[in-house]
C-alpha cells in the first residue's frame, strides 16, 4: 500500500520493504535479467548489509551492489541499482532531431555535462527527448546521449556527453525516484565543488557525538569489528547534507570511502556509512566489472593509517543545528529540493521518466543543467 512517507532506518518511502519486494520479485529474471542475487555481508568483518545483483546480459556492470539496514532492504537496493542500469540500456525514444540552435531549448548548451567545450558543437544536429521541470512542470527537451548508454548511441553521432549514471533513480512513485535522484546530483556536485577547493568545505565530525540511534548503532559496529571510521561533512551551495565516511581496517588495509545526501541529516550520514562498507565489500568480493585488481595489496605489512587531528573534530549536533529534517510529502519535498538546484544553477532541474509499461516501479533520469560532477571514481580523502 503507498503512503505518503515511511520512516525507516537510513531512508523514506512510500512502501514497506516487504511491498516493494513483492512488486520487483516477479520481474527479476524475466524483465530485467537479474540471474541471482547474493548476500556479501559475510565475506567482511564488518558486518553491514550488502547484497548483490548479477544481470549476466548487461550492456553496462554485470554486478550492481545494495545496502541497507537489514537484509531485504539491502537486497532491494542492489536489485533497484541493476534496474536503473537496465533502464539506460533501452532505446530512449526520440522526439526531436536537430542541433542545440535549432531545438532552442531552455538552458545554454554549455550547462550540459560535455566532454568538450566549443561553439561548433551547438551545431551538431542530436536526438532529444522529452524531460518534466520538476518546479512548473513545463516540458523541455534533453540530448537522447545524456541518458543512454553507447550501445544504443548512433554510430553516425558524435559522442559529445558524459553520459553518467548520475541523477539515475528507481522508487516505488515518481516524486519518490526524482527525490533520490536529484539527492545524488546534489551530493556529486558538492563532491566536486569540494575536490576543485582541496577540500577547504569538509568538516571533520566527531563519532563519539552522534547520538541518533540508527547511525550510533552503524559507528558502534564498525568501532567493534576494529575499523577506524572518520565522518566528514561537506558544505554546500544547496542547502543540504553531504556527508562522507572513511573505513579502514587491518585485516583489508585499503580506505574505502562513501558518501550521503539527503535533507535529513542522519539519513545523509548513515547512508556515507553505509555506502563505504558497501564500496569496501565490492572490492572483497571482486566481481563488479569496471574495478581494478589490488595486487600489490597484501604483499607487505599494512601500515596503520594516519590519524585526523583530533583538534579538528566538530560535534554533529553543532553541525546539524540549522539542518532540520524534512517532514512534508513527497511531491512537496521534491519540489522543494528543485528549487533548491535552480537557486544555484539559475535553471529549473528536469525529469524523464524511463518507466516502461507495465513496471510496477518507476525509473527516471534527473538532468540539471549547470551543475557539474568529479571525473575520478574515488572520493578523495
Amino acid at each position: 500500500m503507498l503512503s505518503d512517507r515511511i520512516q525507516l532506518d537510513g531512508t523514506t518511502r512510500t512502501r514497506l520493504p516487504e511491498e516493494t519486494w513483492q512488486a520487483l520479485a516477479p520481474a527479476l529474471a524475466p524483465r530485467y535479467g537479474i540471474s541471482r542475487v547474493a548476500r556479501l555481508t559475510g565475506l567482511d568483518s564488518l558486518g553491514l548489509p550488502v547484497y548483490t545483483a548479477i544481470r549476466p546480459a548487461s550492456q553496462t556492470l554485470t554486478a550492481t551492489q545494495g545496502k541497507g539496514a537489514t537484509d531485504l532492504l539491502a537486497q532491494i537496493s542492489a536489485v533497484m541499482e541493476a534496474i536503473e542500469l537496465w533502464h539506460t540500456e533501452q532505446p530512449i525514444p526520440a522526439h526531436a532531431f536537430g542541433s542545440y540552435r535549432e531545438i532552442t531549448p531552455p538552458y545554454p548548451f554549455s550547462a550540459l555535462p560535455l566532454k568538450n567545450v566549443g561553439a561548433g558543437l551547438e551545431r551538431v544536429r542530436l536526438e532529444w527527448t522529452t524531460a518534466t521541470g520538476l518546479i512548473r512542470g513545463t516540458h523541455a527537451l534533453v540530448p537522447c546521449d545524456t541518458i543512454r548508454r553507447s550501445a544504443h548511441r548512433p554510430t553516425w553521432q558524435p559522442d559529445i556527453f558524459r553520459a553518467t549514471s548520475t541523477g539515475l533513480a528507481v522508487g516505488n512513485t515518481v516524486q519518490e525516484a526524482a527525490l533520490h535522484g536529484m539527492f545524488e546530483v546534489i551530493e556529486r556536485a558538492a563532491l566536486h565543488a569540494d575536490d576543485l577547493s582541496g577540500g577547504r568545505h569538509r568538516t571533520l565530525i566527531d563519532p563519539g557525538s552522534v547520538t541518533d540511534p540508527y547511525c550510533a548503532d552503524l559507528i558502534g559496529r564498525l568501532t567493534t569489528a576494529g575499523a577506524t571510521l572518520e565522518l566528514v561533512h561537506v558544505g554546500n551551495q544547496y542547502g543540504v547534507p553531504v556527508c562522507t565516511a572513511y573505513v579502514w581496517s587491518e585485516d583489508y588495509p585499503v580506505w574505502a570511502a562513501g558518501g550521503g545526501c539527503h535533507t535529513d541529516p542522519h539519513i545523509a550520514l548513515s547512508r556515507a556509512i553505509t555506502e563505504a562498507a558497501q564500496s569496501r565489500l565490492t572490492c572483497i568480493a571482486g566481481t563488479r566489472d569496471d574495478l581494478p585488481a589490488d595486487e600489490d595489496l597484501f604483499r607487505h605489512p599494512a601500515p596503520a593509517p594516519v590519524p585526523a587531528s583530533c583538534t579538528a573534530f566538530t560535534p554533529w549536533d553543532q553541525l546539524i543545528a540549522d539542518l532540520p529534517p524534512w517532514r512534508g510529502t513527497f511531491a512537496d519535498h521534491a519540489r522543494t529540493v528543485a528549487q533548491r538546484i535552480e537557486a544555484v544553477t539559475g535553471h529549473e532541474p528536469l525529469c524523464t521518466d524511463l518507466t516502461q509499461p507495465g513496471e510496477q516501479i518507476h525509473a527516471v533520469k534527473i538532468i540539471c543543467p549547470g551543475t557539474r560532477s568529479r571525473t575520478r571514481r574515488a572520493i578523495p580523502r
